[in-house]
């Protein structure tokens, strides 16, 4: 019974080590499938002009029937309808051929970027429509002009020449659907992944845990007899 525990126990855990390492992988370069799951901000609207408003972020999607994450849009002039599902591909900031902006877009690619990572949960809604409609500007002309966003623009501007402060780009991620008609392109942010070496590091440390775990129950059940 002990016995059976412990290799189930190890089972266990190298198998939850396993999947916790597949869902980190990064689809990078893949194409993948992708549905909007969901709208996380609120419905901004300008009076008549624009009577049915505009979703800013966040907005959530499900890339090959996974958890939804948060995205964010950087594309005014397209559109997409809650469950709609589509076809994309994943980028890096590494290499920016293949997006919907393209390479000559790189500098408002890291702004935008930058802008996404000043929007906290504490924001009020009108700062957060102002970071969105400023990311739609640095791509797309026509976009509404609305309070704040010309200051987000400046800051934006101010941050690329300072190397955007440090921010780690390598955690970004760009969904770019395959159609040039098809729906809009988001970005996303995603959390490190660990090294192989890690995950190894990490199933030894399980399995010499496993096997003190067992000695000392051998210790207890001996003192018991």
């Amino acid at each position: 019974m002990l016995r059976g525990l412990t290799k189930q126990t190890i089972f266990r855990f190298t198998l939850l080590a396993c999947m916790l390492g597949m869902t980190l992988v990064a689809y990078a370069g893949n194409n993948v499938s992708v549905t909007l799951t969901g709208v996380g901000g609120a419905e901004y609207g300008y009076g008549s002009n624009y009577a049915d408003g505009e979703y800013v972020l966040p907005y959530y999607v499900s890339i090959n029937n996974g958890t939804p994450i948060a995205v964010i849009c950087d594309d005014f002039n397209h559109s997409v309808s809650l469950n709609e599902n589509w076809t994309a591909t994943i980028h890096t900031f590494s290499d920016l051929t293949g997006t919907r902006f393209g390479t000559a877009d790189s500098t408002q690619y890291h702004e935008a970027v930058w802008l996404a990572s000043q929007v906290t949960s504490g924001s009020s809604l009108s700062t957060i429509a102002a970071i969105q409609f400023a990311i739609w500007s640095l791509f797309s002309s026509g976009v509404p002009q609305v309070s704040g966003e010309s200051s987000w623009l400046a800051q934006a501007t101010t941050a690329s020449t300072h190397n955007y402060y440090g921010l780690d780009f390598s955690h970004w991620e760009i969904l770019t659907p395959l159609s040039p008609s098809s729906p809009q392109e988001f970005f996303f942010y995603v959390p490190s992944i660990p090294e192989p070496s890690a995950w190894l590091d990490l199933f030894v440390g399980l399995v010499a845990f496993a096997g003190i775990w067992t000695m000392k129950r051998r210790q207890i059940a001996s003192a018991r007899i």
